[in-house]
């Protein structure tokens, strides 16, 4: 009979005790993780249907991680989200995308594009957050302009001098708007107006995605009072 290695034994243990409290951590991590994430999706799609910024069942909310895409769920009502409001999608299409936001292509052609913008630059894709509205007056503006041009020194400093307006042939769920907004995120864009639609905004979070829309919001809502 081999004999007893009680050093190795004491190791085995001791080893499988940091392997299990490695494995709570890790988990303890994630749930907090998760808890945060929901949270902005809850928070954020409160703001925009108390701003008035959706209608009841209007406008999507997204984040990734550069793996996997959480995205509010086809028909949700932003203003009253639940855990399964949000649905969680891969980086390519699937069978499980039906359950997301029709606008998921936008989205999923936007954190693309990203991808490919800070892989150029040899940077990670850590997390990304879209916001998709319908402000009022955002979308006022974009029936009638080619851009919005800022005239508040808030809009001018977060947004830039011009806000470019896509037209394409079909607003919602549209491969046209995927492509184009793609296009403009590639080259260092963040936000782009949809022709009677509604901005699409890209940040690293949803809170700085959010304040986008909003400020453009408030932009649009100056130039209708200055006329």
């Amino acid at each position: 009979m081999a004999e007893f290695d009680f050093d190795k034994f004491t190791k085995d243990i001791l080893d499988g005790l940091s392997s299990a409290a490695e494995t709570v951590t890790d988990a303890a991590s994630g749930a907090a993780e998760s808890v945060g994430r929901y949270r902005d999706f809850f928070e954020i799609g409160r703001d925009l249907f108390n701003s008035g910024a959706v209608t009841s069942h209007g406008g999507n909310l997204s984040v990734s991680d550069g793996k996997t895409i959480w995205i509010t769920g086809t028909g949700t009502r932003l203003g009253h989200l639940s855990t399964n409001s949000v649905v969680s999608v891969g980086w390519l299409p699937s069978n499980s995308d039906t359950a997301a936001s029709i606008e998921l292509k936008v989205h999923r052609a936007m954190y693309h594009a990203l991808a490919e913008r800070l892989a150029s630059l040899s940077l990670p894709f850590t997390e990304a957050a879209i916001v998709h509205s319908h402000g009022l007056h955002t979308v006022y503006h974009s029936l009638t302009k080619e851009s919005i041009l800022p005239k508040d020194a808030e809009g001018l400093h977060l947004l830039g001098q011009s806000i470019p307006v896509l037209t394409p042939g079909q607003a919602i769920a549209s491969d046209e708007v995927a492509g184009l907004m793609a296009q403009l995120v590639r080259h260092g864009a963040s936000i782009a107006v949809v022709r009677g639609h509604g901005p699409f905004a890209l940040a690293d979070s949803m809170e700085k995605a959010y304040r986008l829309v909003s400020c453009l919001e408030y932009s649009a809502s100056l130039l209708t009072l200055i006329g």
